[in-house]
């Protein structure tokens, strides 16, 4: 079944639970009125009875001792002295039925008591017969509000779940093709170039030989840090990636990154640095693999003609390396998603029907090695424009590097 029919069921069950609900509310209610009406009855009748027995009992004492009896205590009630010669009078013998009581206590009143003088009586009017009839409905008619209410944020939540799970297994798919894909191409050179040297044909001219080694030693070299990117991150998100923070020299290790950059680009690209802050405390081989994510998203995502900026400072306890680029830009509506894993919220290809390859594992590596560092990265970025990543990584405490 798809999801919209779960959706479609999961709305049409909690309309009728809300109708049968409502309707056993009503039910409920109206029944309990029926009882609290008749339980009132029972107790002025015992109120009569009390002051047949002792005429100089105080009818209002005696009245509310009875409804107490019967769990009454929410109950309020004031007695007023009538003539018994009055057409609205119902005296206890006059009430046979149920239907004759129940038309008095519509009212909020109850029979008359006759006093001892033959001419008056008392009656007691109540004032608050809702205080019972509903009240009491009401805790249970609220709990079950509550409950119902539990059910469905329970089942939103459910679906959530459902639907986050759905997407992650589909980018766990497109995952898996896009590695198979992109390991399918150096196996491939890989393959075919040990069949030429196999075969001999290249034996006779050496250039040509050193050459498809270096071909294969290039291709061997990017399955093994596509591997070793996706073990990192692994171990990196179970806590289990031990990192050996020293000081190093910054600018050999951005300016090994713009020469290997420089080299592979596919499109005229111009770096420009300026690195104020001259060493930073880190693991000299994952931030050197952190910052060529960024270059390389850099390189993909830009336009025809490519400048990257590198600059690092030194402020409020932190050094701080940005890499900006004059790329296509991240809409700022897809900002705060772009360091999960597998996430690709940019365009798939460049502009121009090129497939622009990717797993979506960079910025999530960039963010994972940085925060295991005890820094943070941010983002700012304008679409169309530029894109600027700065990664913030913390200075030792004094004496930290010794220890």
């Amino acid at each position: 079944m798809k999801k919209s029919v779960y959706i479609v069921l999961t709305l049409v069950a909690a309309f009728a639970a809300l109708f049968f609900l409502g309707y056993w509310m009503g039910w409920g209610i109206t029944l309990n009125r029926a009882n609290v009406e008749r339980r009132i009855h029972e107790a002025w009748c015992r109120t009569d009875d009390r002051r047949a027995q002792d005429p100089s009992c105080r009818l209002d004492s005696v009245f509310t001792r009875k409804l107490a009896d019967l769990n009454f205590r929410r109950l309020k009630f004031h007695l007023d002295t009538v003539a018994l010669a009055d057409s609205t009078v119902r005296l206890r013998s006059d009430l046979r039925y149920y239907a004759d009581y129940a038309r008095e206590l519509e009212e909020s009143r109850t029979f008359v008591i006759p006093l001892g003088d033959g001419e008056r009586g008392v009656r007691a009017y109540i004032v608050n017969l809702r205080a019972e009839s509903v009240g009491g409905q009401l805790y249970y008619s609220i709990g079950s509000l509550i409950f119902l209410c539990l059910v469905l944020w329970g089942v939103l939540k459910q679906r959530e779940i459902i639907q986050g799970q759905d997407k992650l297994a589909r980018m766990r798919e497109d995952f898996s093709y896009a590695m198979i894909h992109d390991m399918k191409t150096p196996l491939s050179t890989i393959i075919m170039g040990l069949k030429v040297l196999r075969s001999g044909r290249l034996d006779a001219s050496e250039e040509k030989k050193q050459r498809n080694f270096d071909i294969l030693e290039g291709e061997a070299a990017h399955l093994l840090a596509l591997t070793n990117k996706v073990l990192t991150l692994s171990k990196l998100e179970h806590e289990m990636l031990l990192l050996h923070p020293e000081f190093i020299a910054l600018r050999p290790l951005v300016d090994d990154l713009v020469q290997t950059f420089t080299a592979k680009a596919q499109k005229p690209v111009t770096f420009r640095t300026d690195l104020r802050a001259e060493a930073v405390f880190a693991d000299g081989e994952f931030l050197k693999e952190a910052i060529a994510n960024l270059l390389d998203n850099a390189l993909k995502y830009s336009k025809d003609s490519v400048e990257i900026r590198i600059t690092s400072v030194e402020e409020e306890g932190y050094t701080r390396i940005a890499v900006r680029d004059n790329g296509i830009g991240i809409p700022l509506s897809a900002q705060a998603g772009i360091f999960d894993k597998f996430e690709r919220v940019l365009p798939a290809d460049d502009g121009r029907g090129k497939k622009i390859a990717g797993f979506g594992l960079g910025l999530s590596y960039v963010m994972n090695v940085v925060r295991e560092h005890g820094g943070y990265v941010t983002v700012e970025s304008v679409e169309g424009k530029f894109s600027e990543f700065t990664l913030s990584l913390p200075l030792p405490e004094e004496g930290a590097e010794e220890a």
